[in-house]
């Protein structure tokens, strides 16, 4: 239930007035509920216990003439078997449940006229049998619309004074009685619909704010599970309450529903408890899961409140400041390198300058030729970091794995027609993917340059193996550019896409994050693989990106 839905149920349940219309709201028959059938079957059963004893005090005369002198024997009895008949009927009605199907009115002015009967012939309303029409009126007000109980309460009315009318042989007339018990039905109708009213509409509000707290419910339990933080909330005792979805990554929980915190977090809870400011040591829940920082807090100001524990990735707080840091560090190489570019010219014009200068010597032009390589090493730095810094919005189009890396090879063969270089394609998937073509071909580019040299350096050949696969576990596509090459150091794997980091002393250190930034624009994932003979990166295409196209070609 949204929020204007809930606020009209409250406007409607406290703003409605006290009418005919609003009263028949209460209790509707139509729809029985199960506290109405209860309430019926133990009508039903008081009526069978009523009507049994009338049946034994209307067969035994002596009773009879004692309590009712002025009874009609003959025709007490007759009424008393005929309530007890339709007393057992209803009886059977409601343990068949066929309530539904008979009128409730029926019913009750059917009771309360045989109640009428008894009531003449057992000595008129001063016998008091009377009163005893007040539980079917009530009944009546209870259960049935406001229309239809006024209805049994005029009919109850009506018939005790017509009844009190008739002459009855040895009986007297009490018109007063009577009609202050047919003022009575009319009131206790009156009451019971108005309490059923306020019953009802107390129901409505208690079930729209349940329906809202349930929905609220839903929410933050839908809200907690998204959450990249891991939150746990526990007893006092250290019981599991809630788990959201990240914390049993972050302390690879693989239980269906753990019960108990496990007993590393639990000795860090003890330590919480014993000093609320001390550090928590971090937990690592083996070498293949992240570290995690913990923080406990109390969920009420009270000595026995549930806790909630709060798990943070090292690791991704680490990752979260390194690019702020690196968003800021290319900020400010971009203005430097605007800095950079003026006198880089001039030193530039000045040296070739000098070239012209007559009777130049040898060992002068040497040096011009040292400040020409090193001032063009230092405009391709600037250019690149010129290029990071004004990157373009990709132009997303559609083609498929296969098609760009036979393009990308044509493209590369046009280019370098007299170099050695061996591009082998091992098997492509026709995958349809959507991606900015231009920006991709750069990453490639990037790669396939640095295997090939790579390859020429360990085993004399420029050879490069381009292939395509399924990963097992997720279904993503990937595209694998593999060389000859030694491969990369473990130990320098994790610094490989970081900005400036190179171990050549001729390279600047941005090819491979520049790529890494292209892939990530593209919704790509580049990572070195370290399981292969030689150095073999990886492209892997997230699944939104991608359409249902899984064939292979050569």
């Amino acid at each position: 239930m949204d929020g204007n839905k809930f606020q009209s149920t409250l406007r409607r349940v406290y703003n409605a007035p006290f009418t005919v219309k609003n009263l028949s709201m209460a209790f509707s028959f139509a729809h029985p509920s199960y506290r109405a059938q209860q309430l019926l079957f133990g009508f039903g059963i008081f009526r069978l216990i009523l009507s049994t004893g009338f049946c034994v005090l209307a067969f035994i005369p002596n009773a009879v003439s004692d309590i009712l002198p002025t009874s009609n024997l003959e025709s007490l009895q007759y009424a008393t078997i005929s309530y007890l008949v339709l007393c057992v009927i209803g009886m059977l009605i409601t343990v068949n449940e066929q309530l539904s199907k008979t009128p409730v009115t029926i019913l009750l002015i059917t009771d309360i006229l045989l109640l009428m009967l008894i009531m003449r012939y057992g000595g008129g309303v001063d016998s008091g049998f009377g009163n005893l029409m007040l539980i079917s009126v009530g009944i009546g007000g209870l259960l049935l619309p406001f229309q239809q109980s006024l209805l049994v309460a005029a009919i109850a009315s009506s018939t005790l004074v017509y009844t009190e009318m008739l002459p009855l042989a040895g009986a007297g007339k009490d018109l007063l009685q009577a009609a202050l018990l047919g003022v009575g039905f009319f009131t206790e109708t009156i009451f019971l619909q108005y309490v059923g009213h306020r019953v009802k509409t107390t129901e409505q509000l208690a079930r729209a704010q349940a329906d809202t707290i349930l929905d609220l419910r839903h929410l933050n339990e839908l809200i907690v599970q998204r959450m990249r933080t891991g939150i746990i909330v526990i007893t006092n005792e250290g019981a599991i309450r809630l788990l959201n979805d990240a914390a049993r990554d972050l302390l690879n929980i693989t239980e269906q529903r753990p019960f108990w915190l496990s007993k590393p977090i639990f000795d860090r809870l003890e330590a919480w408890r014993q000093d609320a400011n001390a550090t928590i040591k971090p937990y690592q829940a083996d070498p293949d899961h992240a570290l995690v920082n913990i923080n406990f807090a109390k969920l009420q100001p009270t000595e026995f409140s549930d806790l909630i524990v709060f798990l943070e990735d090292t690791g991704r707080m680490h990752q979260q400041a390194q690019q702020l840091k690196l968003a800021s560090l290319g900020r400010l190489t971009a203005s430097i390198a605007h800095e950079i570019r003026n006198p880089l010219g001039a030193i530039s014009h000045a040296a070739q300058l000098l070239e012209e200068a007559p009777g130049l010597e040898a060992s002068d032009a040497r040096l011009l030729d040292i400040i020409h390589t090193h001032t063009q090493r230092v405009n391709n730095i600037i250019e690149t970091i010129l290029e990071l810094s004004r990157r373009r919005p990709a132009n997303v189009s559609v083609t498929s794995i296969s098609g760009l890396i036979h393009n990308l090879i044509q493209e590369r063969e046009m280019q370098t027609k007299m170099h050695r270089d061996q591009i082998t394609v091992d098997r492509l998937s026709d995958l349809e993917i959507e991606l900015d073509v231009n920006q991709i071909k750069q990453v490639l580019h990037n790669i396939i340059d640095n295997g090939l040299r790579y390859s020429e350096q360990h085993t004399g050949k420029r050879t490069v193996v381009v292939s395509s696969g399924i990963i097992n576990d997720t279904g993503q596509h990937y595209l694998d550019i593999e060389d000859q090459g030694p491969g990369v150091p473990a130990d320098q794997i994790k610094n490989l896409f970081e900005p400036f980091y190179t171990t050549e002393n001729s390279g600047t250190g941005l090819g491979l994050y520049i790529a890494k930034e292209l892939c990530e624009a593209n919704r790509l994932q580049l990572s070195y693989v370290d399981d292969k003979t030689g150095g073999c990166f990886r492209l892997i295409f997230s699944h939104t990106i991608t359409k249902q196209n899984t064939n292979y070609k050569e």
